[in-house]
């Protein structure tokens, strides 16, 4: 199968539990990866490695999901934190900060990547809909696909639509925040 991992392994040292910045790293790669490997399955002729993408990107939504929460936990230490766990988008989608969820839905079927700030009401519904089309927990079922009892549609296209809003929301939290970090001195 393999002649072995370019990287064959890796040193994982916790962060903070508002570390925010690795978890957009982390959920961008697997983002990246979910479309590399349905890129994939589309070269090859595999299908099977349409399942491995599905896992990957469905993963990356709830970790952008994630992100914002945990975004949310770093901006207000001292507020009590949300409960990051669990995987049911809904539930995680719930907890966001209003602020978060316009920027978010600024960005559904947004080809600028800019928030659009204008038909915020219809675009949630539109995002919402996407959301619940995709499956309660989509990482979870598509995760052990083998078994899945009854015939279900896979949609790596709504996946990538819900996944694009919210990791284009979250890049542009992350530009933001850089953009607002203040110029280390030379003489320092």
């Amino acid at each position: 199968m393999s002649k072995g991992p370019a990287i064959p392994f890796l040193v994982v040292v916790p962060g903070s539990s508002h570390d925010f910045s690795s978890i957009y790293a982390i959920a961008t790669a697997y983002a990246h990866s979910g479309g590399l490997l349905n890129n994939h399955a589309a070269q090859t002729e595999r299908l099977e490695f349409a399942f491995p993408a599905m896992v990957c990107s469905s993963f990356a939504i709830e970790l952008f999901l994630k992100f914002f929460l945990t975004l949310a936990n770093a901006d207000n230490p001292t507020a009590p934190q949300d409960d990051r766990r669990g995987h049911y988008l809904k539930k995680l989608w719930g907890r966001i900060n209003p602020d978060h969820q316009n920027l978010i839905v600024s960005m559904f079927r947004n080809p600028s990547n800019i928030p659009i700030t204008v038909g915020l009401a219809l675009r949630k519904t539109q995002f919402l809909d996407a959301l619940t089309h995709i499956g309660g927990a989509p990482f979870v079922e598509w995760r052990y696909a083998y078994e899945i009892e009854a015939p279900t549609m896979m949609s790596h296209g709504a996946i990538t639509e819900v996944q694009d809003a919210l990791g284009y929301a979250a890049q542009y939290v992350m530009r933001e925040r850089t953009a607002a970090l203040p110029e280390p001195n030379a003489a320092d």
